[in-house]
C-alpha cells in the first residue's frame, strides 16, 4: 500500500475525531466532545475510509465498532496526541524557565559551586544540582549538564572547556613545617601527607605521585599518608592540622582566601581539566549558552593566591 503524504496529513488533523469517536463509541458523543456538528464527524470519518479504501468503523443504532483497521488508526492518533503534548510541553517549559540539571562532582560542589550559586539570580539562571560523583547518562537525560574533572575528550557529546587546573600543597593557616625547612625539606621531617583515594584511581591524575613527577622532585618515601574518599574531606583534613593536603584549582581559592588553608609548595600543572559536557541537542539552547557564560565568569573571579616560590 503506497501512503500518499496528503493521507498522513489528514489523519493527523483528523487525531482528535479518531480519539473521541473510540472513546465515546459513538458518532454523536465524539461532536459534542469535540463540539462540532455530527455531520461534520461523519464527513471526516467518510473521506479517510475512502482515501485509505478500508473502514474504520461499523455503525450500529446504538454505538459505533472499531474495526482493525479503525483500531490501529486510533491508538495512533492516541499515540501522536502524547507525542506533541509532551513537546509542546517541553517547548513552553524552555521558553518559561531556565532551569538547568546540572551534575557535578561532590567536591566541586561543596568548594566551589555552592558558594556561588547565591549569584545565580542576577544571571537568569535556575540551576538543579545534582552532586554525584558518577558520570550520569545526559543522553538519558539524567541530568542536561555535567562538570567533569578529567583528560578529556568525552566523544558522542558537545563539550566546552571551563579551566585549566594547577595542584598545589596546602596545610592549615597556622601549619609550621620548622623554621628553616622548606617545601622540599620534608622527607627530613615526620609529616603527613593526605590523599584523595577517587582521584588516584579515576584516570584524573590527581595524586601526589604526579604532583611531585611534575615537579621534578622525589616523592619522600618516609613521610606518613591518610586517604579519603572524597577532596573536599581530605581538605577538611588539612584545614583541622591534620598534614599536608594535595590541593587543586577551584577547591582551595576559596579557603585561602578566608584564611582556612595556605599554600605550602609550587604549583604543578595537572593533565585533567574542567569541562562542560551536554547534549549537542542541549548545547544549542540558549540557556546553555547562558550557563557556560556564567560558569566562566565565576571561575575568572575565583580568587587568586600566590604560591610560595621554589629555593
Amino acid at each position: 500500500m503506497n501512503i500518499k503524504p496528503s493521507i498522513i496529513t489528514k489523519l493527523a488533523k483528523s487525531a482528535p475525531v479518531l480519539i473521541a469517536i473510540k472513546e465515546t463509541e459513538s458518532f454523536v458523543g465524539a461532536a459534542a466532545r469535540l463540539s462540532i456538528d455530527q455531520s461534520a464527524v461523519s464527513h471526516r470519518i467518510r473521506m479517510l475510509e475512502d482515501d485509505i479504501g478500508l473502514q474504520l468503523f461499523v455503525r450500529t443504532t446504538r454505538k459505533v465498532r472499531l474495526t482493525q483497521t479503525g483500531k490501529i488508526l486510533c491508538d495512533a492518533a492516541k499515540s501522536a496526541t502524547v507525542v506533541w503534548n509532551t513537546a509542546l510541553e517541553k517547548i513552553k517549559n524552555d521558553r518559561q524557565f531556565n532551569q538547568i540539571k546540572l551534575t557535578v562532582p561532590s567536591s566541586l560542589a561543596m568548594k566551589w559551586l555552592v558558594p556561588a550559586i547565591s549569584r545565580m539570580d542576577e544571571a537568569g539562571l535556575d540551576l538543579s544540582l545534582d552532586v554525584n560523583d558518577n558520570m550520569v547518562d545526559l543522553h538519558a537525560a539524567e541530568a542536561d549538564v555535567a562538570i567533569r574533572f578529567g583528560p578529556g575528550p568525552y566523544p558522542g557529546f558537545h563539550v566546552d572547556h571551563l579551566a585549566h587546573c594547577k595542584f598545589t600543597p596546602v596545610a592549615q593557616t597556622g601549619f609550621d613545617i620548622g623554621a628553616a625547612l622548606n617545601f622540599w625539606d620534608l622527607r627530613k621531617e615526620n609529616l603527613t601527607l593526605l590523599l584523595d583515594r577517587r582521584g588516584q584511581l579515576d584516570g584524573t591524575g590527581y595524586s601526589w605521585d604526579n604532583y611531585f613527577k611534575e615537579i621534578h622532585a622525589a616523592k619522600p618515601n618516609a613521610t606518613r599518608q591518610h586517604s579519603f574518599d572524597r577532596a573536599d574531606l581530605m581538605l577538611q583534613a588539612a584545614m583541622s592540622g591534620m598534614g599536608i593536603a594535595l590541593g587543586r584549582t577551584l577547591l582551595i581559592e576559596n579557603d585561602i582566601a578566608a584564611g582556612f588553608l595556605k599554600a605550602v609548595g609550587p604549583p604543578a600543572s595537572a593533565r585533567s581539566k574542567y569541562w562542560l559536557v551536554t547534549t549537542t541537542s542541549f548545547a544549542q539552547t540558549g540557556k546553555y549558552q547562558l550557563l557556560l557564560s556564567w560558569l566562566k565568569e565565576q571561575i575568572y573571579s575565583t580568587v587568586q593566591y600566590e604560591a610560595p616560590a621554589s629555593p
